[in-house]
């Protein structure tokens, strides 16, 4: 498994944005079979960009909050 996980990886290298803003190109996670590839490809971006996940993980509580009012 490790193997398909550095295998990911380099896929996702090959993919620079233009600016620093990093999104992840639909082929990877087309490309990416099982659960465990797509989990792998979406470990890799949240290990790049934690401070946009963490913020993105806080307006889904936000929103979620909202909604249960």
């Amino acid at each position: 498994m490790s193997d398909e996980i550095d295998e990911l990886k380099k896929k996702l290298k090959q993919f620079k944005p233009a600016k620093k803003k990093l999104s992840i190109p639909r082929e990877l996670l087309n490309d990416a079979k099982s659960y465990e590839d797509k989990l792998a490809v979406i470990k890799t971006v949240s290990e790049r960009e934690m401070k946009r996940v963490i913020m993105i993980v806080k307006d889904m509580l936000k929103d979620d909050l909202k909604n249960k009012k």
